[in-house]
């Protein structure tokens, strides 16, 4: 199998070629691939190279950034009902093996505000339910709202996340709970998640100077420890095919990534991640491919109520995994439109994939248009990322 992904690298030029003729429309000539009256001729050894890859297990997983049900967003489904909430998304995030997500709120009823922290996000128990029904298998809790209401209604969000069958990654009943991965099958491929928030540490009262992160004995969340993170990466591969780590991280409202980002995310994908999921800018950040990694530095809101324009953009990251690698990896633009998350279509869908695809350009990484999709080109672990996309596309 090694062969054949070694082989394909020599096809990623033949990829480039379809990918922008499927961008730009048109016949391309590459290395395995002829143009003759406007119809693409890909050579035998590239169609046996790419059947004896099709025939791989293969595990699906959808990721979105930051979701929230309080304020506006239970302000709106008290009108239009929760399940109106999540149907626009529902069918992506179902097609998916696995769909993972920052829960950036408790799901509780219980619990008191901490003190001086200014917002606070606690969500009603039904949408857990609202999750599991859309088809959300885990969540990161790893962030700066899950503990707003202290630690009754961390411990009820836990519970009430269990209860609806949704694992959870990046916060526990002590420190061992939040570091320890929760890792998901399907195919006979298994994935691994992890969850970290570089504001763990934080307090909002001298009065009451309660942080989020879990203590060896109390409950919390997995903090922003470099070593720590690396240490459970290396864990967390023994334990599965592919490790996704989840990082709540980087400045609100930036664009870009933080050199801070781009050092741990490089270090993560070093220590064996496959791919890095990122959130809390509200906003979205670059794509990068980085020594056979797939870096997504933030996917924006997800299920929000704020309403600047950059806020109301939002993307689904859609990644393919066979047991050895990373073989596709795709972006979904979508758009929030009264807290409620679409995917966008035709020439918005375009404009969207364009925009994020220059700011990725400027982290290395190449994104091309196909559909109301984005192709993320680059190879990964070895093989072209787009070999199931290459085989799609041929004629």
């Amino acid at each position: 199998m090694r062969t054949v992904l070694r082989a394909l690298g020599a096809c990623l030029l033949c990829i480039l070629a379809v990918a922008t003729a499927c961008r730009f429309g048109g016949a391309v000539g590459a290395a395995g691939i002829g143009a003759r009256s406007g119809k693409l001729e890909v050579s035998e050894q590239a169609v046996r190279l790419l059947a004896q890859v099709a025939r791989q297990p293969r595990l699906t997983l959808a990721m979105a950034g930051d979701c929230m049900f309080d304020r506006g967003v239970r302000a709106i489904c008290d009108e239009r009902g929760r399940e109106w909430l999540l149907s626009a998304v529902r069918d992506t995030l179902r097609a998916a093996d696995v769909a993972f997500l920052n829960l950036e709120t408790s799901i509780a009823r219980g619990g008191a505000r901490l003190p001086g922290k200014g917002i606070w996000f606690r969500s009603a128990p039904e949408f857990a339910q609202e999750l599991a029904n859309a088809g959300v298998d885990v969540v990161t809790l790893a962030n700066n709202h899950v503990l707003d209401y202290d630690d009754p209604a961390f411990a009820e969000t836990l519970s009430n996340l269990a209860q609806t069958g949704i694992a959870v990654c990046g916060g526990g009943r002590n420190m061992a709970d939040a570091r320890r991965p929760a890792v998901l099958s399907a195919n006979g491929i298994s994935v691994a998640f992890l969850g970290y928030s570089e504001f763990a540490h934080i307090y909002w009262s001298a009065a009451r100077p309660k942080r989020f992160v879990a203590g060896e004995a109390s409950p919390g969340i997995s903090c922003w420890d470099r070593e720590a993170i690396i240490e459970d990466i290396r864990r967390a591969k023994r334990l599965a095919d592919h490790v996704v780590v989840s990082f709540h991280w980087g400045d609100e409202y930036v664009s870009m990534p933080a050199e801070r980002q781009v050092s741990l995310a490089h270090a993560a994908i070093d220590a064996g991640a496959s791919v890095v999921h990122g959130h809390h800018p509200h906003v979205l950040q670059p794509v990068e491919v980085y020594h056979g990694g797939v870096i997504f530095y933030s996917l924006g809101n997800f299920v929000f109520d704020q309403k600047k324009p950059s806020t109301v953009e939002s993307m689904i990251a859609h990644v393919t995994f066979s047991p050895e690698a990373v073989v596709r990896a795709e972006i979904i633009p979508v758009r929030i439109e009264e807290c409620r998350p679409r995917p966008l279509t035709a020439w918005a869908a375009r404009a969207a994939i364009d925009k994020i695809s220059r700011a990725s350009a400027r982290m290395g990484a190449r994104i091309v248009t196909c559909g109301n999709r984005g192709l993320v080109m680059g190879p990964i672990k070895g093989s072209p990322i787009e070999a199931e996309g290459f085989r799609n596309l041929l004629p």
